[in-house]
């Protein structure tokens, strides 16, 4: 990506932005919806008794784990930061690395470990939309480059797919 397509895409969802409620904070909607379905899969696990909890609970957080460990190894800049312009939405310069994207690696994560306690495709392409939307945003917003959210899909399937799997 250029700057000057870093600047033009950005200046099209800050315009979308000033249509929503609450501004560009409304992009966050997506990650809290992930969040709160993650929390009541986990509590549908813990009050059920269900031995499955430990493991959806330990899969998202060694993902998320690994995430944050790699991204200062890899030391990607954050495209704003990379191109001086701002994002949209809050910000802080140099407030960490990007890749890869650790809230589209949660979303992943989160939506195999849903897909896992309630298999099935209707559950399955509603999460694995919503984790979509989320690493789209994250682009779109101007916090992460396509190969960060890509890297963080592929980093959180696999690792999804061996904690489920075995």
């Amino acid at each position: 990506m250029t700057r000057e397509t870093y600047i033009r895409m950005t200046e099209n969802t800050r315009r979308v932005c000033a249509h929503l409620p609450g501004g560009a904070a409304f992009l966050r909607a997506p990650t809290y919806l992930c969040a709160l379905v993650y929390l009541l899969a986990l509590g549908h696990l813990a009050l059920a008794g269900d031995a499955r909890f430990l493991r959806a609970l330990l899969v998202p957080a060694v993902c998320f784990g690994t995430v944050t460990v790699l991204r200062p190894l890899i030391g990607k800049q954050r495209p704003y930061d990379r191109y001086s312009a701002e994002p949209v939405g809050s910000y802080r310069p140099g407030k960490g690395k990007s890749m890869p994207s650790r809230h589209t690696a949660s979303a992943a994560a989160i939506a195999f470990a849903v897909m896992y306690v309630f298999p099935g495709w209707p559950v399955a392409a509603a999460m694995l939309a919503l984790s979509a939307l989320i690493a789209s945003l994250r682009v779109l917003s101007g916090q992460h480059d396509v190969s960060d959210v890509l890297a963080a899909l592929a980093l959180s399937a696999a690792m999804s797919a061996i904690g489920y799997l075995l």
